[in-house]
């Protein structure tokens, strides 16, 4: 059953890996390290795999600006499109919505956009259609979080592809996150939307651009 994985403190891990690739990454050392001693020509075959595990679940340390008056890029990928919405879980209002649509091969972690208080948290299982779907934003397996920050409300959706199925948050309600601090992992792909009021902020980008999660600078606050 696809499910939410809530973590409190993150496991000891290789730097620049996540955690869950310690066990992958044990098993593929080793049978490289029993393939050399049996049967060398069979080793690219092990080194492979674990090159390729070590792709897949790379976590790399990142630096976001301390730019108050900025919102920075929630998930690494490509933005699909911006577009207008009524968000009305959280928000309550006309906002803009900007869709990042990530590759299997890209950094799977997600960051939080800004500083501010988790105070919404909702976790939907639903189906796995694939990310380009126009019912898969409402459909598919997905986990809201509601952000308030200084300037105001924000919200999130981490929306899970059909090939991993899971997505994995370490954070609570009431919570309070810096900019660029990891909220959730979805592997193998994933749509992720950042949903602003509408008339709050000043986008930065377009649609077509590639983002990095805590890094690449979506858009600025408007002052109210």
């Amino acid at each position: 059953m696809p499910e939410q994985t809530t973590i409190k403190e993150r496991s000891p891990h290789i730097p620049g890996l996540d955690a869950e690739a310690n066990t992958f990454l044990g098993i593929g050392l080793g049978l490289t390290g029993l393939a050399l001693g049996l049967r060398p020509k069979l080793a690219p075959l092990p080194i492979a795999l674990t090159a390729l595990t070590a792709m897949l679940y790379r976590d790399p340390e990142r630096t976001t600006p301390n730019e108050t008056d900025t919102l920075f890029a929630v998930s690494d990928g490509i933005v699909q499109h911006i577009d207008e919405v009524y968000e009305h879980r959280y928000l309550h209002t006309d906002c803009l919505r900007i869709v990042t649509m990530r590759s299997p091969i890209d950094v799977s972690v997600n960051r939080s956009p800004v500083d501010g208080e988790v105070r919404y948290l909702e976790y939907v299982s639903g189906e796995f259609r694939p990310l380009n779907d126009p019912q898969a934003p409402e459909r598919n397996t997905r986990l809201y979080i509601g952000l308030d920050s200084t300037w105001g409300p924000l919200m999130i959706v981490q929306i899970a592809s059909p090939i991993a199925r899971r997505i994995i948050s370490p954070i609570e309600l009431g919570e309070r996150l810096e900019a660029g601090g990891r909220i959730g992992t979805v592997r193998f792909g994933a749509r992720v939307d950042l949903i602003v009021q509408r008339d709050s902020i000043e986008l930065l980008l377009g649609a077509g651009e590639r983002v990095l999660a805590g890094v690449s600078r979506v858009a600025c606050i408007v002052p109210l």
